[in-house]
């Protein structure tokens, strides 16, 4: 049976946690139980619990992920917007056509460096792909963006499966170009090109899918848990040698944020744009420090954070 607020309040007061008043009843009805109370008792994992002794230690972590949700958000659009855009223009360069047919016979084809086992899970890969991308016509073909060239019986511009493309179809999509063509887009993001770049972006644009995805669908954000898959030990490499930030392994979230500002600066955003962010972020953690206690802030925010923000805004300065 459903439990009413006020059960659901003697059962945190029961489990140790205080909580009392019109106005913390409220912030309970407000944030859920469930999403609430139960999705911010533990970092990381369920066996991982937090300290938590009040019901206001609960309030300010819902606030602190709602409030690097809403700065992360449209840093994370931009650059999605950025990578998408990045790629169009290489493929059409390399294919010299905007239809997939085309793309997909002439730049399409890294599964052509491949032999045996490797090359048999890039031709899957690569079928994958075209699944998807069927699957992307059929499911927007109401839209206008797509079914406007289903209706008039059209080939469909890759720009417009790009428009409705999620980031996990475009990571597929990008893993299946031929490696001239991710050399291409790895050159204009000026990434180094003794280090791998074209496998590296690869890996920042998984990474960054499984963390736009928890901010879209309002996951709890600040303590890394949406990552759906273990993250390269060489992508922690690369953007150590890249930006000089120290011990990177994406285990708390500030190393997304040094993800975030290494691509805006791969776009030329800014850097004041770049700069604006880190301070941003550095805000929140900070203000969010001062109302949590230190047992339980520091299983989510890691103590070498201020050195990684310095030595991320000397990267900023210097690139």
């Amino acid at each position: 049976m459903p439990k009413t607020l006020n059960s659901l309040m003697k059962h945190l007061r029961d489990s140790g946690i205080s909580i009392g008043g019109s106005s913390q009843k409220r912030k309970l009805k407000n944030i859920g139980y469930y999403h609430g109370y139960k999705g911010y008792r533990f970092a990381h994992k369920a066996s991982n619990r937090l300290p938590i002794t009040d019901f206001s230690q609960v309030a300010a972590l819902y606030d602190f992920d709602t409030h690097l949700k809403a700065l992360f958000y449209p840093r994370v659009m931009s650059i999605e917007t950025g990578l998408k855009n990045y790629t169009l223009e290489a493929v059409l360069k390399d294919s010299d056509s905007a239809y997939f047919e085309d793309i997909w016979g002439k730049s399409l084809t890294d599964y052509r460096t491949y032999s045996g086992r490797d090359y048999r899970e890039a031709w899957g890969r690569r079928q994958r792909l075209r699944q998807e991308i069927d699957e992307i016509i059929y499911r927007y073909r109401k839209r206008d963006v797509i079914g406007h060239f289903c209706d008039s019986d059209k080939d469909i511009p890759i720009w417009a499966i790009f428009e409705v493309m999620t980031l996990g179809n475009f990571g597929t999509f990008y893993e299946c170009l031929d490696a001239r063509v991710k050399a291409e887009i790895a050159e204009d993001l000026s990434m180094p090109t003794n280090l791998d770049s074209e496998l590296r972006l690869k890996e920042m644009i998984y990474v960054l899918k499984d963390f736009r995805n928890a901010i879209a669908h309002n996951g709890v954000v600040l303590d890394v848990r949406f990552q759906s898959g273990s993250i390269s030990l060489k992508l922690f490499q690369f953007l150590k040698q890249e930006t000089g930030v120290n011990r990177i392994d994406f285990t708390d979230v500030t190393d997304y944020v040094v993800l975030l500002v290494y691509l805006m600066r791969c776009m030329c955003f800014t850097k004041t744009e770049c700069k604006q962010f880190i301070a941003g972020y550095e805000a929140a953690i900070e203000k969010y420090r001062a109302e949590l206690p230190f047992n339980v802030y520091s299983k989510i925010i890691k103590t070498n954070t201020r050195g990684k923000l310095r030595a991320l805004r000397q990267f900023v300065s210097g690139k």
